[in-house]
C-alpha cells in the first residue's frame, strides 16, 4: 500500500484511475492485461467497490465528465503521477499506438503539463517499461524536464516495476 494515496480523497483517486482506465481502449481494444492491470491498480489506489465499478466501466467507455476531471486533477500535484500511469498504460499491452500518441498530448495538455515535461514522462514510460534499466536509472530525465522526484512513488503502474 502505498500511504502517500492516503493524502488523496477517494473521489479525486477515482478520479485519477478512470482517467488511466479510459487510456486503456484508446487503440480500439481492451486487452485481458490492460483489464488485470486496471483491476490492480483501482485495488492499489485504495478504491471501493462503487469507485471500482466505474473505474472499470471507464476502461471501455470514458466517462462523460473526463474534461471535468481533467480540470480537477490538474490542479493537483497528481497530474504528474497521472501522466506516468496513462504513459504506462498505453505501453502495457507492447503497442503504443497514433491514437495512444494523440489521446496522451491531449490529455496532458488539459492537465497543463508542459511539452517538454509531458515528453520526459513519457520517455520515463517506454524506457522502464520497455526494460531498458531499472526505473531509478531514468529517474534524472524526469529531473531534468523539472517533474518533482516524488512523481513515480504515486504512480501506481510504477510502484511494482522496481
Amino acid at each position: 500500500m502505498n500511504l502517500q494515496l492516503l493524502d488523496y480523497n477517494e473521489s479525486e483517486r477515482a478520479d485519477y484511475m478512470m482517467v488511466v482506465a479510459s487510456m486503456a481502449g484508446q487503440d480500439g481494444a481492451v486487452t485481458s492485461e490492460e483489464v488485470f492491470a486496471v483491476r490492480q491498480l483501482s485495488l492499489q489506489y485504495l478504491l471501493g467497490p462503487d469507485a471500482r465499478g466505474r473505474v472499470m466501466a471507464a476502461a471501455a467507455i470514458p466517462p462523460e465528465n473526463l474534461d471535468g476531471i481533467l480540470e480537477r486533477l490538474a490542479e493537483t500535484n497528481l497530474r504528474y503521477s497521472l501522466l506516468l500511469d496513462l504513459a504506462g498504460m498505453a505501453y502495457r499491452d507492447g503497442v503504443f499506438t497514433e491514437a495512444e500518441a494523440a489521446e496522451y498530448n491531449r490529455l496532458s495538455q488539459q492537465l497543463r503539463v508542459p511539452e517538454n515535461q509531458s515528453r520526459a514522462v513519457l520517455d520515463f514510460a517506454g524506457a522502464v517499461l520497455n526494460h531498458k534499466g531499472k526505473p531509478d536509472e531514468h529517474l534524472a530525465t524526469l529531473e531534468k524536464a523539472g517533474i518533482p522526484g516524488g512523481v513515480v512513488s504515486l504512480s501506481a503502474i510504477f510502484m511494482s516495476v522496481n
